[in-house]
């Protein structure tokens, strides 16, 4: 007979519905709650935000500027935008520090600060803006902004010793250097026995070489400074070597030498398109190669200038295609001056010169204006050579007075804006000969080429663009007339 107590199931009744629905219908009533009250809130919010921005005025969300570009071209821009559409902002709302020439535009919820000229190097500028207003708000703000300007590198050549017959020694080697105006430290981006000549291309430099047979070697410098030679139309001399801005194009003259094979060259006008690799002949009036003299890129532009024989202009789109079953439009003819003298950073302007004068051509109106040196009394005075301004009308050019009781030649560089004339740089002493002059991209500063002593200047020999073994550059503030800082070479290229 079994002990173990008997096994009871106690009966389970099942739980009543409205007990189990109460608790949902209670989480049901606290979410619309808690959704109520988050809108609730949010609609508070937002109305607060409307109510602050019409209370307030417009707020400076950025600004945007190229640091780089301010100093290297005119008519960069600074923009200001801010939160709300803006009634008109005029120049007198907006100051610049420190000054300069400026513009302003509005557009919607911006403000467009226009810099007619480019800004200094390595400054830092400070922006202000007062009494913005909104359109729809009426209430207005200030701003003030500051950025820091850059500085590009300035790149020269510095021929090496050549070889000492005496003591045995070998050519020093000629060097391409890059430098900062703001530094006296400078890097080697290129060394060769025989530099003749160079241009950048951006980040990167082509460089003219001579050979033992007095040939050129047309070479592409990387920015990490690798080397390649690039193919010519065949042996020969290269000259005038120029860069197209903003362009994947050199151009240079090219002469065959005696000994080459295949077609003759002479003051030939090339143009080699860096990304094809090819070099072409630039063809003028019917369509016939241009044998030139001189010639120059238009800024900015892929037309060019090229002087004949004659000493005739013409001007010369080479990449302008012939429209469907026509012809290529034929270059157009300029008139005849000695010399080619200068372009304007605006692709517009040439300078040119005859015997008696120079002149200023604007390409765009068809007109010509004479450029009149002052007359000193008891002196011959004479512009040789000028370099336009990129902001504005202005440009500098080197005047020479001779002296018929001292039988000597004085020069200065002058500036020549808004129709006054002031000296920029004089030599320091009856010696010294300017040689040559380029404006920085800003017109901040004049790289001067000197020879410091004319009467003891000994030539380096080179078959084409010979230099003084002493050539010197000197970098003067335009504004202020103070050399900054020399350098030991020449051709100064920005």
């Amino acid at each position: 007979m079994s002990t173990e107590p008997p096994v009871t199931h106690e009966h389970q009744q099942p739980v009543p519905t409205a007990l189990t629905d109460a608790p949902t219908r209670g989480s049901a009533r606290s979410f619309r709650l808690a959704l109520w009250s988050i809108v609730t809130v949010l609609t508070l919010v937002c109305a607060g935000l409307v109510v602050v921005n019409l209370a307030n005025g417009p707020r400076l969300l950025g600004f945007d500027v190229d640091p780089a570009g301010v100093v290297t071209s005119a008519n960069q821009r600074l923009v200001l935008e801010t939160n709300q559409l803006l009634d008109d902002v005029t120049a007198e709302q907006v100051t610049l520090v420190p000054a300069m020439p400026i513009s302003v535009d509005t557009s919607t919820d911006s403000v467009i600060i226009l810099f007619p000229q480019p800004l200094a190097y390595n400054t830092e500028y400070t922006v202000g803006v007062t009494g913005v207003s909104g359109s729809s708000t009426g209430q207005s703000s200030d701003f003030e902004v500051s950025f820091q300007t850059q500085e590009p590198p300035v790149f020269f050549l510095s021929r090496g010793a050549a070889p000492d017959p005496q003591t045995g020694a070998a050519k020093q080697p000629d060097r391409i250097l890059r430098t900062l105006i703001g530094s006296n430290e400078t890097e080697s981006v290129f060394e060769a026995s025989y530099i003749q000549e160079f241009v950048p291309i951006g980040a990167e430099l082509a460089v003219v070489t001579l050979n033992a047979d007095l040939s050129s070697t047309l070479t592409r410098v990387d920015g990490a400074g690798v080397a390649s030679a690039l193919t010519l139309p065949g042996g020969g001399a290269v000259q005038d070597l120029e860069a197209a801005p903003g362009e994947s194009l050199l151009g240079f003259r090219f002469t065959s030498t005696t000994e080459a094979p295949g077609p003759r060259y002479e003051n030939h006008l090339f143009l080699f398109d860096l990304a094809t690799g090819v070099a072409d002949p630039v063809l003028g009036l019917e369509s016939e190669p241009v044998q030139a003299i001189d010639w120059g890129f238009m800024p900015g532009r892929a037309e060019l200038v090229a002087q004949l024989y004659d000493t005739s202009l013409l001007l010369v789109n080479p990449l302008k295609a012939a429209p469907e079953g026509g012809q290529t439009p034929e270059p157009i003819p300029l008139g005849q001056f000695s010399a080619l003298t200068a372009f304007a950073p605006d692709g517009l302007r040439i300078a040119v010169s005859d015997a008696n004068a120079q002149f200023v051509l604007d390409l765009s109106q068809g007109t010509e204006a004479t450029i009149a040196a002052e007359s000193v009394p008891g002196t011959s005075r004479y512009t040789a050579g000028l370099r336009f301004l990129a902001g504005g009308d202005g440009f500098v050019q080197r005047l020479s007075e001779f002296d018929p009781d001292t039988q000597r030649v004085r020069q200065n560089l002058t500036l020549v804006s808004d129709g006054v004339e002031r000296v920029v740089y004089a030599p320091s002493s009856e010696t010294e000969s300017i040689v040559g002059f380029s404006v920085s991209p800003n017109d901040q500063y004049l790289a001067v080429q000197i020879v410091p002593n004319r009467d003891t200047s000994v030539s380096d020999g080179y078959p084409l663009e010979a230099q003084a073994t002493d050539a010197t550059t000197l970098f003067v503030n335009i504004a202020t007339g103070q050399i900054t800082r020399s350098v030991v070479g020449f051709a100064a290229t920005w």
